[in-house]
């Protein structure tokens, strides 16, 4: 057990290495250690669980408890999260903010996103709950191995300590990381909350751009419904919603139209003064647990019709650089 708390504690002090350098590229690099030391440390919470709890399951129907337990020591990360939940090992709130962390990790390994101006203070808020749910970390025992390998990383946060002293040991190294990791720069709100004002202040322009120069003069309300109603109209969502609720159009004008006054969308109005109210509540927020489910919550709720829009515009330009080049000849 040595060992496996010794490879957390030297991963975790590299990641602090990068985190160091605040670029991009490093916090991303810090990023996947951090969310690498979660999971591996989970997935150990769990299968301990399932070793104290095998004697009691054998030849009795398997209990949802022992199903959670197993599901766990699988490949889902969610699963994991839910059983670190579930047992108390972590509060619900941190258990919200593993799962977010854990899906911008996915978004910059798997997709590339860069998540500009927001990705530094992610990585540092998510070093501390790793340090957190390290630190609650219970082993059934402490001991060590003739193999073990602890390396300057580790030793620097653990030093020599003798068999009985290994439990204190471990729980001061957690305790030097998380003071560590308070002296990197990072202010988790205001990074969210200026990045949120951005994506507000965008959607902004955009709505203000295809009202002033779209060729039949929409108003803000109208360009809300059409950006949306385009591209529903062309699925089999939409002719489905139109057959089933008595659209009578004879044309596509008339249909997009009619779906635009008639389908119940997430966006049915000009958002932009209640998107600035959730802004000063995200602004105003102390709880950084809190304030990263209300920025990721709101990116989530608004992700669709800020597609749907930034196409709509991408559409409108087009057709302004078409007119522009016949006018010109070209």
């Amino acid at each position: 057990m040595t060992q496996f708390f010794a490879d957390q504690i030297d991963q975790l002090d590299l990641a602090i290495d990068q985190l160091a350098v605040r670029d991009r590229n490093f916090d991303r690099f810090a990023l996947m250690l951090i969310d690498n030391v979660v999971e591996l440390v989970l997935h150990e919470h769990a299968k301990q669980k399932l070793l104290l709890a095998r004697p009691f399951e054998f030849n009795k129907v398997p209990t949802s408890k022992w199903k959670a337990a197993v599901a766990a020591t699988g490949q889902s990360f969610d699963a994991k999260v839910r059983y670190a939940r579930e047992t108390a090992m972590i509060p619900g709130p941190m258990a919200d903010s593993i799962q977010y962390l854990h899906s911008f990790r996915n978004s910059a390994y798997h997709q590339g996103s860069r998540h500009e101006g927001i990705l530094h203070s992610l990585a540092v808020f998510y070093f501390r709950s790793a340090c957190s749910v390290l630190g609650a970390y219970q082993p059934m025992f402490y001991g060590t191995h003739s193999k073990d390998e602890i390396s300057h990383r580790a030793v620097k946060y653990l030093g020599k300590p003798d068999l009985f002293g290994l439990k204190d040991a471990f729980k001061r190294a957690c305790e030097r990381l998380i003071e560590v990791a308070g002296a990197l720069d990072g202010n988790l709100v205001e990074d969210l909350q200026v990045d949120m004002l951005m994506t507000i202040e965008q959607t902004d322009e955009r709505l203000d751009f295809i009202a002033t120069n779209a060729p039949n003069a929409p108003t803000r309300a109208e360009v809300v419904r059409d950006c949306q109603s385009w591209p529903l109209a062309w699925t089999e969502e939409g002719k489905a919603f139109a057959r089933a609720n008595g659209c009578k159009a004879s044309n596509m004008k008339e249909y997009v139209e009619w779906l635009g006054h008639n389908y119940h969308w997430s966006v049915n109005v000009d958002p932009v003064a209640s998107w600035k109210r959730r802004h000063t509540s995200l602004k105003k927020e102390t709880d950084l647990n809190v304030a990263l489910k209300k920025y990721c919550d709101f990116m989530k709720q608004t992700e669709t019709f800020r597609e749907a829009l930034g196409e709509a515009c991408m559409q409108l330009d087009g057709h302004i650089q078409q007119q522009i080049d016949e006018y010109r000849g070209k």
